[in-house]
């Protein structure tokens, strides 16, 4: 069984509508080629200058701008 929240799951769903794990081994080597080979997978959207998650959004709403460092001390 394959992770069906991966990038080379994305990439079976788009090149044959299956998902990665559903593919034969030439297929499944096409999608490995594709990922490796075309920067639409090497450089996705949340990789941008300037992305900023709904996590990210949310907590600057609320003030909170360490969410990522901030560590509870005891």
């Amino acid at each position: 069984m394959h992770n069906k929240n991966t990038t080379i799951d994305k990439v079976a769903l788009e090149l044959f509508n299956k998902h990665f794990g559903e593919l034969n081994k030439t297929q499944q080597q096409t999608c490995n080629q594709e990922m490796v080979n075309n920067p639409k997978w090497l450089a996705p959207f949340w990789k941008q200058p300037g992305y900023k998650s709904e996590t990210d959004k949310i907590c600057e709403e609320l003030g909170i701008f360490n969410y990522k460092t901030y560590a509870i001390k005891k």
